[in-house]
């Protein structure tokens, strides 16, 4: 009985690397599948960049909206057809944050904590953000009659100057609503409900300002630096109190069926290469430091940010969307 027990043990020692060595290339890094709220062309760079790096991963990509793309992982749980979750609004991060996997990326320090998840372990990475900024006709108002920063909206001298996007009717306006009423109140908010003509579009204000109608608009900077790049007279105000951080992120699905190759995407998708085809292909503004800012705007570290609390946005959209109507 013990001789048979020692060849047992031996055999085990001899053939245990084998076995072990046969399990690990059962499980292959061949395959990707990417849930995408990103444009149709930024996807596919950001594919074609990371299987030149990767030749031996297909990816496979869906693509839908936020809110889509979250609401079906919460229906295949506990068993998610996707590995990653690609350029999605942080609101809805965090909504289908219990599903993401903790992973912190090679880059991680490189990416400022104000733009990703601050877990210890993050289950988010930023990928691109939707500033807001002023935009000003240069031929309406000379440097020394600007607004430098939010709170000088209000400046009685600004009547009728100024055209803004209804918050009821507009996603961004009402970002900015809910940015400038937690940074100065209700009332600050009717003081210049008092100064501005109000639009149902917020594509009206930027185009208004370009043709010299108005003098000032809110928007996404965007609008300004595609303006300027088309020779507007128009330039931008950062404010000197800052402009909320908002930015979709990239993260793991939990559970997914190809999580070590989820792990290699995200240290590409938090890396220069990818944060540069992100900046490129749509003139996106990145959460890097490292590269400058989209065409025609400034580099992020020039820009003074403060913490925008998505979900806090979201629950208290009606209520502020009404208070603001009655002060319209």
């Amino acid at each position: 009985m013990k001789k048979l027990l020692i060849v047992l043990l031996v055999f085990g020692v001899l053939f245990t690397p084998i076995f072990a060595q046969g399990t690990k290339e059962e499980k292959k890094v061949d395959k990707l599948v990417i849930y995408s709220a990103a444009a149709e062309d930024e996807a596919e760079a950001l594919t074609k960049k990371f299987n030149s790096l990767h030749p031996e991963i297909t990816v496979s990509i869906i693509r839908a909206g936020s809110g889509e793309l979250v609401n079906r992982i919460y229906s295949e749980q506990p068993r998610p057809a996707g590995d990653i979750l690609l350029m999605i609004a942080k609101e809805n991060m965090e909504l289908s944050y219990e599903y993401l996997a903790p992973y912190k990326s090679a880059n991680h320090d490189k990416i400022d904590a104000s733009v990703r998840d601050n877990a210890d372990v993050p289950r988010y990475y930023g990928s691109s953000m939707p500033l807001q900024a002023i935009m000003i006709n240069t031929n309406l108002l000379k440097p020394a009659d600007r607004p430098v920063a939010w709170k000088d909206l209000t400046n009685p001298k600004y009547k009728g100057e100024i055209i803004l996007a209804n918050p009821a009717l507009s996603g961004s306006a009402y970002a900015q609503l809910y940015m400038l009423s937690h940074l100065y109140g209700m009332s600050y908010m009717g003081e210049l409900a008092k100064n501005a003509v109000f639009t149902a579009s917020s594509t009206a204000g930027p185009e208004s300002v370009a043709r010299g109608e108005y003098a000032i608009t809110v928007t996404g900077e965007s609008n300004i630096g595609k303006y300027i790049g088309e020779g507007a007279p128009v330039t931008y105000v950062y404010p000197s109190e800052g402009t909320g951080a908002r930015f979709d992120a990239t993260g793991i699905i939990a559970n997914g069926p190809n999580p070590e190759a989820a792990k290699i995407f995200m240290d590409f998708i938090t890396s220069i290469d990818a944060y540069e085809i992100i900046r490129t292909t749509r003139n996106r503004r990145v959460v890097t430091t490292e590269l400058p800012g989209p065409a025609n705007l400034p580099a992020l570290g020039e820009i003074k940010l403060f913490p925008y609390d998505d979900l806090e946005a979201a629950a208290l959209k009606e209520q502020l969307v009404t208070e603001f109507s009655n002060l319209m």
